[in-house]
């Protein structure tokens, strides 16, 4: 019964199981799941550099038939589009500055009791995340360029084991991953205070995704209402498709055959929806920075300057060919970053996993809508020069 259920459904059951069950549960069974969660997250950082690597060199390969120019178009776009949507995210939550919440209020409550696991699996670090991120890079458009049979079937051998985990292992046991996080926050006095803290912040969130996506596909489409409100028609098979799957991935299918019918050529839109899956997040670039700058604003009095946060920004969006376009790969990626650029510790990078997590079908859905919308400038631009 619970396998028919989609997993939005799912991942709203467990909220609802913990707010209802979470404070009469035993100790020892909220233990149990908690270790389940810690050693599933260690499993996660271990195999997050070969995912990073597998996916993004996997991804540059699928261009090695197309001219050079479609690779640069595209993620030139892709890159200029994220980055724009992060680096104007400042403003907004500059402006939303005041109700944000009470600031530290959620610092006081952190050690006022832990859940401990029974015990925790410490998987050695093989390779950082950045050096795979680079590698992968390098050895992707050297071999687009100079190929080999033996290197892309090694490739795509590499990045369908680690599918076969995310698809077979990763979602099917995401609610539980979930379920034993969301216990941790509620037995130290936290869950309460974030649904009352990011209230307004899940509502920022989603309002700002549909406003861009409003404003791109307007854009888009020669600024006229007629055309987008026909583009976003004829896209709006695949947002509902990835609402349900949380995957971008999984609705390439469908995103191809919805940029078909917004007059994108077919060999393009096979080529760059997927991609575009991986590489150009739309959702993740409002919703990430959102979530880390309210989470570390309400952890540290205030919200980094705008230095820091051109510099996160960077990072984001080199960060971002790295996602696999699998629930949680966008947030799986951006551990390391948001550690490094604006100093997350443990209980901050839990914070914003597990609402990342909670809000991801609204994320995901918004990725593949802007892709349908990115797809057509690039059409438009790729045609006149070939």
């Amino acid at each position: 019964m619970i396998k028919k259920l989609s997993l939005p459904v799912q991942l709203c059951l467990v909220i609802v199981v913990v707010f209802v069950f979470g404070g009469i549960m035993p100790l020892g069974l909220m233990r149990l799941f908690y270790t389940f969660s810690a050693i599933f997250k260690e499993i996660l950082c271990f195999m997050l550099p070969f995912i990073i690597f597998s996916f993004v060199v996997n991804g540059i390969l699928l261009l090695k038939k197309n001219a050079p120019l479609v690779l640069v178009v595209m993620i030139g776009a892709i890159f200029a589009s994220n980055f724009c949507v992060a680096l104007s995210v400042y403003g907004i939550i500059k402006c939303m500055e005041p109700f944000l919440g009470s600031s530290g209020s959620i610092e006081e409550l952190v050690g006022n009791g832990f859940l401990e696991p029974f015990f925790l699996l410490h998987l050695p670090t093989l390779i950082k995340s950045e050096l795979a991120l680079l590698s992968a890079l390098i050895v992707g458009l050297f071999f687009s360029f100079f190929q080999s049979s033996v290197v892309e079937r090694i490739v795509e051998k590499m990045k369908r084991f680690i599918e076969l985990f995310l698809i077979y292992c990763f979602v099917p046991l995401l609610p539980i991953y979930i379920f034993g996080f969301l216990l941790q926050m509620r037995y130290e006095g936290l869950l309460t205070l974030l649904v009352k803290q990011y209230g307004t912040t899940f509502f920022l969130i989603v309002g700002v995704q549909v406003c861009y996506l409003m404003i791109l596909y307007y854009g888009i489409t020669g600024f006229s209402f007629k055309k987008a409100r026909e583009a976003i028609i004829n896209a709006m098979p695949s947002y509902l498709t990835a609402f349900g799957t949380m995957s971008s991935t999984l609705t390439v299918p469908v995103s191809i055959e919805c940029a078909v019918k917004n007059n994108v050529s077919r060999p393009l839109a096979h080529v760059a929806m997927p991609i575009m899956a991986n590489l150009h997040l739309l959702g993740d670039s409002v919703g990430t920075p959102i979530l880390a700058m309210v989470t570390m604003y309400l952890f540290s009095g205030h919200l980094p300057n705008f230095d820091q946060y051109f510099s996160f920004v960077i990072y984001f969006c080199t960060a971002m060919f790295a996602v696999s376009g699998i629930p949680g790969g966008g947030i799986l990626v951006m551990i390391p970053v948001l550690i490094s650029a604006f100093n997350f510790n443990p209980a901050m990078v839990g914070i914003v996993t597990t609402l990342y997590f909670l809000m991801d079908s609204f994320g995901t859905a918004a990725n593949v809508m802007g892709d349908g919308a990115l797809v057509i400038g690039v059409h438009r631009i790729v045609r006149r020069f070939v």
